[in-house]
């Protein structure tokens, strides 16, 4: 499963991120590491972005990213 499809309300445990590129830096950089624990906070409108807690912050990305972010 992807980030993109845990519900709002739900919890989840970073597996894998499969991003390339700057983006990959990116969202490591912003502790999206295997075995960080966070949650779907709320989804915009038309499900982009998404907010979520990781760890103690509230982080905001957008769906495409959050589509290469694989969760249990």
């Amino acid at each position: 499963m992807t980030l993109d499809q845990v519900q709002v309300g739900n919890d989840f445990t970073i597996s894998a991120v499969r991003a390339q590129g700057e983006i990959r830096k990116r969202l490591v950089d912003m502790g999206f590491v295997h075995g960080a624990n966070g949650k779907v906070l709320r989804k915009a409108l038309l499900g982009d972005p998404i907010e979520l807690r990781l760890g103690a912050f509230l982080i905001s990305v957008r769906a495409s990213e959050a589509k290469t972010i694989e969760v249990a």
